[in-house]
Order: C-alpha cells, then sequence, then structure tokens
C-alpha cells in the first residue's frame, strides 16, 4: 500500500514537472505621464461622472489585466510587422497570448490588475465637448473621469508558464516604444491621454524539479514557447547555469538563487535594472 502511494506521487509530480517546465513572475510600476483613462462604461448615479474609471471594492483605481493584455498584445504585433510576415507573427502572438479558436492555444502568460499605490494618485474630471460630424457644431458636453498624471500602479504585471526568456524579451520592445512616447494605455488617446512609463522591478524564473546543484552544471530546458512551424520566431529552448555567475542564455546578471518548496524547485530572483541588461542580451540574439 505504501509502495502504491508512492508510486502515485511519483506520477503526479512527473506529471506536474511535465506540465511547468519553466515558470516566470515580472513585477513592475507603471507611472502615468498624462492623464489616463480605462473606462468603465457609462456612468449611472447623480454624482458619478459621465464617463467613470475602473476601479476596485476599495475605490482605488486599477489597471485590468484584459487592458494590460490588449495593449501588449496590440503593440507587439505592430512591431513584428515591421521585420516578419502576417502568417508568422500572427501564429507567435497565438503561442504567447493565446488564440481566438477553439482548437489554439490559451495564453502562456496571465496578466494581472495592478491598483493605484496608496496616496500616490489623483483622479479628476476633465470636460469634453462632442462635436457633430456633419454640422461641425457642438453636440453636447460630458465629464471624463481619469487619473492624473504622476500616478503610480504597481504589483505583479505578469506570470507566465513555459515562456521562453527570449519569448518574454519581447515585451521589453513594447516597454522601449511606451517609455519613448509611441504606445499609449486606455482610451481618449486621440485628446492626449494614455502616456504611461513602464519600470520593471522584479523577474522571478522558478524551474520546477530542479535544484542548486544541476543549476551549476549547467540546464537546458527544451519544450518552451514559442515553438510553432508557422511562428515568425522560434525560441523554444533555454539554458541556465550559475557557477558563481547567472548566465541565461549566455548573458550574463547579477542574480540570487535559492530553493523554492512550492514547486519543489530552484528559483533565480533579478532585480530593476538586470532585468533590462538581460533582455537587452536575449534581443541581441533573437533579432
Amino acid at each position: 500500500m505504501e509502495k502504491s502511494q508512492k508510486n502515485g506521487g511519483d506520477r503526479m509530480t512527473e506529471g506536474i514537472f511535465k506540465t511547468y517546465k519553466l515558470i516566470t513572475k515580472l513585477s513592475g510600476t507603471i507611472t502615468t505621464r498624462s492623464p489616463m483613462r480605462i473606462g468603465a462604461g457609462r456612468g449611472l448615479e447623480v454624482l458619478e461622472s459621465d464617463l467613470p474609471i475602473v476601479k476596485n471594492a476599495r475605490g482605488l483605481p486599477v489597471i485590468p489585466g484584459s487592458s494590460l493584455k490588449g495593449f501588449f498584445r496590440g503593440n507587439l504585433q505592430r512591431i513584428l510587422y515591421m521585420k516578419f510576415d502576417g502568417e508568422g507573427v500572427e501564429s507567435l502572438l497565438n503561442e504567447i497570448f493565446g488564440g481566438k479558436e477553439k482548437d489554439e492555444n490559451t495564453s502562456s502568460i496571465l496578466f494581472h490588475e495592478l491598483k493605484a499605490e496608496a496616496n500616490k494618485y489623483k483622479i479628476a474630471e476633465r470636460k469634453h465637448i462632442a462635436i457633430n460630424p456633419e454640422k461641425g457644431s457642438v453636440r453636447n458636453l460630458f465629464d471624463v473621469e481619469c487619473v492624473m498624471d504622476g500616478s503610480m500602479f504597481s504589483g505583479c504585471l505578469l506570470t507566465a508558464r513555459n515562456l521562453s526568456p527570449k519569448g518574454l524579451a519581447l515585451l521589453k520592445t513594447v516597454i522601449d516604444a511606451t517609455n519613448f512616447g509611441l504606445a499609449k494605455l486606455g482610451g481618449f488617446k486621440s485628446r492626449g491621454y494614455g502616456s504611461i512609463e513602464i519600470r520593471l522591478d522584479e523577474l522571478r524564473f522558478i524551474l520546477p524539479g530542479k535544484n542548486a546543484d544541476e543549476l551549476k552544471e549547467g540546464l537546458i530546458i527544451d519544450g518552451l514557447i514559442p515553438n510553432k512551424e508557422k511562428s515568425c520566431l522560434k525560441l523554444n529552448s533555454a539554458k541556465f547555469r550559475a557557477d558563481g555567475k547567472v548566465w541565461i542564455d549566455d548573458t550574463e546578471v547579477k542574480a540570487q538563487i535559492h530553493e523554492t518548496p512550492s514547486f519543489f524547485g530552484v528559483e533565480i530572483v533579478i532585480t530593476e535594472d538586470e532585468i533590462s541588461k538581460l533582455f537587452d542580451g536575449l534581443l541581441k540574439v533573437v533579432v
């Protein structure tokens, strides 16, 4: 009986590790550089703004995960189209962000809701006019709720399952475009809303079922995403090594290494400037 239970546990553990080859968690901070609004539909209360923003149950402004997903997918699509053909780009995006059809992949990335930091945000109402496009006259006046520039949203941006470090690094192209002022978040972009700055605070790689000794010898993780033949980029493997220095796909970074009981594995923690250094090194190999 005891042997049977042990074998069953081994099979379950093996199944988990086959499903989770690499787990990634990326945390950061979004700071608004202009008014920004992510709308919650039309206001229904008498004293409510005509167009309120999304808030959580405590009344704090939030950036929904769905908004972040659409933001990163849409802007990465535009960037990739500058270099690759349409079919290859769409296949790659479907692998990373999930496809619309039933037979396509679910998303390898889960984007999380970011809430405004306490005492580091300001909500305001701004008045706008709607123009009658036929007559060119003012149609009506309406109030728009927004968070003002300087507001900060922080927390876990995303978690990913089996996404290669090079695949994750593609998101850095969107962050760079955003910080340069080329990509905006939310609505009313043509009215000057949505300029933001994205700062990456912490990146965690978890290697389930692995230990520090294996990491010293060097690990190659295969079968990662993206890996389909139609994708414009195949980035389906990763190399990890930590022998006093930490190397991820031949890019050296400063990182902390410790074993984690959550997934019976080893965790690599990278912070702030080292994240950008890693992503820039990986992108040089990709492009």
